[in-house]
């Protein structure tokens, strides 16, 4: 019989310039708009008060960042959320790695029972009330930990990390086996460190999610002033109210100062971005198993 052959060439896509003009042009339009609002904060930041701003400092000072680097709430805040964040990243991500690997196992007997149990936990929630019952009667509430182990299982980054698993060559694991490692440090010493960038970017994930959440605070701290993370005092100082008797020049210059706080708020997230980063690298295993 003989064999008929398709030219693949025949059905090759052509590239179109046109298109790919349109896309970028699309691009940085996206890029632009979100790119704007950050460059009106910069700019409130380093303007005088009543004074309109755009998107370049007006009557420019340095007033609004000497301000905050003087409020020592400001900084106890901070401390209290890089605290919180570290921690309660470590944590978390520790957790759901070893929940994920157990999970990545295909002859775990309550595996498809388990992540049943956790998608419908993703998907729905007891609500604040129950949340706040659980807390409280663990003695949670008006500590720091309640910033921290309501939120140390997160179902959507679990289930990213066992996808990752899950596609890891089984030769690794069975060689660690063959030379009489247990499970535990086949988890630790043979699949974690292949597993850096799904684990680099939980890790961003997370504690970009602790650092920016304020709820947990709002709802178990009460009037624990002292505790609050540094997201919850900048929302705190955008709603308070100026004393009219004792009007000053930081009264005025309210909004221009929480701009600054903003900015420097995002510093911490910023400087770890870069370090998290590197291991954004595909191809890790490539060369891990021998052929």
């Amino acid at each position: 019989m003989k064999k008929i052959k398709i030219s693949k060439s025949r059905y090759k896509i052509k590239e179109s310039p046109v298109f790919h003009a349109v896309n970028y042009v699309l691009l940085t339009i996206i890029g632009l708009l979100c790119l704007l609002p950050f460059l009106n904060v910069i700019a409130m930041a380093l303007s005088t008060a009543n004074l309109k701003v755009d998107f370049w400092p007006r009557g420019f000072t340095w007033f609004n960042f000497a301000t905050v680097f003087k409020d020592v709430n400001f900084f106890r805040a901070l401390g209290i959320s890089i605290l919180v964040t570290a921690f309660g990243t470590a944590l978390s991500v520790l957790c759901m790695y070893m929940a994920a690997y157990v999970l990545s196992k295909q002859d775990f007997p309550l595996r498809k029972g388990v992540m049943i149990f956790f998608i419908i936990v993703m998907i729905f929630s007891g609500g604040m009330v129950p949340n706040y019952i659980v807390v409280n009667s663990l003695g949670l509430t008006r500590t720091v930990w309640s910033m921290i182990f309501p939120s140390v299982v997160q179902v959507y980054n679990l289930i990213l990390i066992k996808s990752y698993l899950e596609g890891l060559p089984k030769e690794l694991e069975e060689s660690a086996k063959i030379d009489g490692a247990s499970n535990l440090r086949i988890m630790f010493k043979v699949i974690l460190p292949v597993s850096k960038p799904c684990i680099a970017s939980v890790c961003l994930f997370t504690a970009v999610t602790l650092w920016n959440n304020y709820t947990n605070a709002l709802m178990y701290l009460g009037t624990e002033e002292s505790l609050y993370p540094l997201s919850l005092y900048i929302l705190n100082h955008i709603h308070s109210t100026p004393d009219p008797i004792n009007f000053t020049q930081v009264d005025i210059q309210k909004s221009n100062i929480e701009s600054a706080m903003i900015l420097v708020s995002i510093l911490p997230i910023l400087i770890a971005y870069p370090f998290v980063l590197k291991f954004f690298a595909k191809g890790v295993t490539v060369g891990s198993v021998k052929g």
